[in-house]
């Protein structure tokens, strides 16, 4: 079964840090264009970006700082759009001496005099006003975060959860996560971001359960479902360390909206390891902790013809590409996976594919075919 070009980035153990450079610059530029896709109709579109864990802006392993990537991205893009126009930004990190440092190296920049929204430090009472009359007027916003890191990122994941809805791109490692939960107080963010009924359910579970591993996908499922009971679209990437049964890392990104969500999803599918059927794991080094177990898999191949199976109601004679849009969402599926399925199927005889123009039934399937059920 053949499967996307892999990257090897995760063959070796990798830091916080080190995960945030090589992703989420990638990940902002396309979260930038989906979101100004969506507002092509408006005549001055203004999107937002926030980095929580920005440090000093110097570079990092002879690489520039994350903060100076994004700003390089923003006052350099060649597109239809000009994101210097568009695209505010606001930086903080967890000591003020540090954000400190790093207004003055964005000062350094080459172009800082030509960007039209200067860098936001959010370090001081005013710049915090300007953050929330912006987010106040429901302006798309991208922000990077711990979830259990210090108390400020833990006040706006609240906020974002509770007022804004905002596109959350999360990291932490599953210690962060079991600290959080084992030291919330009733009256701490993170009996307000998790709700004490939950919290005390993921009590009784690790009361129950010695099993680590057992303990923190628990833990980790619980956490997803506060977004997807906000009706959030969530993405899960694992990351475990090299040839160890142990996890290094999750990466979680949260929207309301579908097209931001299958961005982060494209652009991680180079990053994960794959089934045996081709189905993506969404997940780097585990493939060697599953594959004795494909019967475990949640989303296969052989799932996805039994689902698509009994959906006439809901697709027949729609585009492939138009099924696959709507399913994907919360799966692991990609686009070629339902080609592979609906091929299954009209060998079957369960479904037949459709010559969009002519409307003559077609050999084979194709990504252009209209699928219509018999």
């Amino acid at each position: 079964m053949s499967t996307a070009d892999t990257n090897d980035f995760f063959i070796e153990q990798r830091s916080s840090a080190e995960i945030k450079s090589e992703l989420l610059v990638e990940f902002f530029k396309a979260w930038c264009s989906a979101q100004l896709q969506g507002q092509r109709y408006k005549s001055n579109p203004v999107l937002a970006f926030i980095d929580l864990y920005a440090c000093d802006g110097k570079p990092e392993d002879g690489r520039p700082a994350t903060p100076v990537r994004v700003l390089n991205s923003i006052f350099g893009a060649t597109d239809k759009y000009n994101l210097n126009k568009v695209v505010r930004t606001f930086f903080n990190d967890e000591k003020k001496t540090v954000t400190a440092r790093l207004k003055e190296n964005l000062q350094q920049l080459p172009y800082y005099q030509d960007l039209q929204h200067k860098p936001v430090l959010l370090h001081e009472e005013a710049s915090l006003a300007t953050l929330a009359k912006l987010l106040g007027n429901d302006v798309p916003t991208l922000l990077y975060l711990d979830p259990f890191g210090y108390e400020f990122s833990q006040q706006l994941l609240l906020q974002s959860v509770r007022r804004w809805g905002l596109d959350l791109f999360m990291l932490f490692t599953p210690a962060k996560l079991r600290a959080a939960v084992q030291g919330a107080t009733d009256d701490s963010i993170m009996a307000d971001v998790f709700g004490k009924e939950r919290l005390q359910k993921i009590r009784e579970f690790c009361d129950r359960y010695q099993d680590a591993g057992q303990r923190e996908d628990f833990m980790v499922d619980q956490f997803e479902d506060v977004f997807r009971e906000k009706d959030y679209k969530t993405f899960r990437f694992k990351i475990s360390l090299p040839k160890k049964n142990q996890t290094s890392h999750y990466l979680f990104f949260v929207s309301k909206n579908d097209a931001p969500y299958m961005k982060m999803k494209e652009l991680m599918l180079m990053y994960s390891d794959y089934q045996e059927d081709g189905v993506p794991l969404f997940g780097a080094n585990i493939k060697h902790q599953l594959s004795l177990f494909q019967e475990q898999y949640r989303y296969s191949i052989k799932n996805l013809i039994t689902d698509l199976a009994g959906k006439r109601s809901f697709y027949h004679n729609l585009p492939i590409d138009s099924i696959y849009r709507h399913h994907n969402i919360g799966t692991n599926y990609i686009r070629g996976n339902y080609k592979e399925a609906l091929e299954a199927l009209k060998a079957e005889g369960v479904v037949e594919a459709i010559n969009p123009v002519s409307r003559q039934p077609m050999r084979k399937v194709s990504f252009t075919s209209i699928i219509g059920y018999r």
